[in-house]
């Protein structure tokens, strides 16, 4: 189980007729995500951290908490990420039980498509739900199975 990871790349983020483009820099350790966003355009900095069942996201000197499995309002577009399934689907797993996403997975409405991998993960993934569209281009990976050199990732 690689719980401590880290990497930084391009989101692309395409819902209700608009496409945005932001930097990510997602470091993982356990259970507990924090995820940076940044990126023009109303975008700003944006900050996503998972902390228990909540779901914090701070712009600015604005936080606003979320339950981890319910809506998320964005620029009055509302729908459903699952935040839990996120974490393992980066890195190209179903879910806890590890197995590998082979092509295209689907699960909830989402389809899960690793487009490229390298030897430390997936490097092009696609998210895509009636309402949303990602896609994520890995830059960089950092992994270790160790909590203490976690903490330099």
């Amino acid at each position: 189980d690689l719980a401590y990871w880290r990497f930084e790349g391009k989101l692309s983020i395409q819902e209700g007729g608009r496409s945005r483009i932001v930097n990510i820099d997602w470091r993982q350790r356990g259970d507990s995500s924090d995820i940076h966003l940044n990126g023009p355009l109303g975008i700003g900095d944006v900050r996503i951290r998972t902390i228990g069942n909540q779901l914090v996201i701070g712009t600015g000197g604005d936080s606003r908490v979320y339950p981890l499995d319910g809506d998320l309002v964005i620029e009055g577009d509302s729908f459903r990420l699952p935040w839990k399934r996120l974490a393992y689907w980066v890195q190209g797993l179903q879910g806890p039980d590890m197995a590998p996403i082979e092509a295209t997975f689907l699960q909830d409405g989402w389809s899960v498509s690793i487009l490229d991998s390298d030897i430390n993960g997936p490097v092009l993934i696609v998210l895509s739900h009636p309402e949303v569209r990602l896609k994520l281009k890995v830059h960089r990976w950092q992994r270790s199975t160790v909590k203490e050199a976690a903490n330099q990732i």
